[in-house]
């Protein structure tokens, strides 16, 4: 019997609604191509519990458990673990709108993407357990980034990697981000007029810097450049439904 679509996702606090990058690019992806789903909230130190009891492999190599979210039940009862591999699942249970998985774009956005994330690390990771996380994740995330880092995340906001010394070296992935952008005059899309998976990757990003810090993190990086913050704009729709 089918059933239907599951999207384990991270809570965040207060108004619990998605906020990180990874599980934006599933979720905008679903609302994207308007497929019925339903969310299940799990928080960081639940995740391998639950996702070995569905007898999930621990197959995330850049995860200290090894296993991660997103994750997705599908309606024939299988679960996929990582979001891309969801994203081609996505694209055979219902090719239209297409996400344009071939169009030599995603890896190039999410090449961008990262490009500005890393050196912005001290910046933004010490705010998500702050001003994003439930207490239970929030200390397995301060727990976990110290060992990444190789300092207390207080430490790592106040090193010298930090600061503007930060923000200069995300300046080459902003200025990646708005080549893409500009690459097709007729946008605001990164295919110009028409939205695909690389569109939500971007737009991921942008929301995840917004729930983190709406003003001096989303205001600087959608402010770097015009065509930045039109994309977000135009990227609304695939956004809006973050809560359930």
């Amino acid at each position: 019997m089918s059933q239907e679509l599951v999207l384990f996702d991270l809570p965040s606090k207060g108004r619990c609604a998605c906020w990180s990058l990874n599980p934006w690019k599933t979720r905008a992806a679903l609302n994207f191509k308007g497929i019925p789903y339903k969310t299940e909230w799990v928080e960081y130190p639940d995740m391998a519990a639950k996702f070995e009891s569905f007898g999930i492999p621990p197959t995330a190599e850049n995860s200290p458990s090894g296993w991660s979210i997103p994750a997705v039940r599908m309606p024939d009862g299988s679960y996929i673990m990582d979001s891309r591999k969801i994203a081609d699942a996505l694209e055979s249970m219902k090719p239209e709108p297409s996400l344009r998985l071939d169009s030599g774009y995603v890896d190039r956005v999410q090449t961008a993407v990262l490009d500005t994330m890393k050196p912005l690390a001290p910046v933004i990771m010490p705010r998500i357990p702050e001003m994003v996380l439930n207490p239970s994740s929030a200390e397995y995330f301060r727990t976990t980034r110290a060992k990444r880092f190789g300092m207390p995340l207080e430490e790592f906001a106040k090193s010298e990697q930090s600061g503007e010394v930060a923000w200069k070296g995300a300046e080459p992935g902003l200025r990646k981000i708005a080549k893409i952008l500009r690459e097709h005059a007729d946008g605001p899309f990164v295919l110009g007029k028409e939205p695909s998976y690389a569109d939500l990757v971007l737009a991921g990003f942008l929301v995840m810097a917004a729930r983190v810090d709406q003003n001096d993190v989303f205001e600087r990086i959608a402010g770097f450049d015009d065509v930045i913050s039109k994309h977000y704009e135009a990227c609304q729709k695939f956004v809006n439904r973050d809560d359930h």
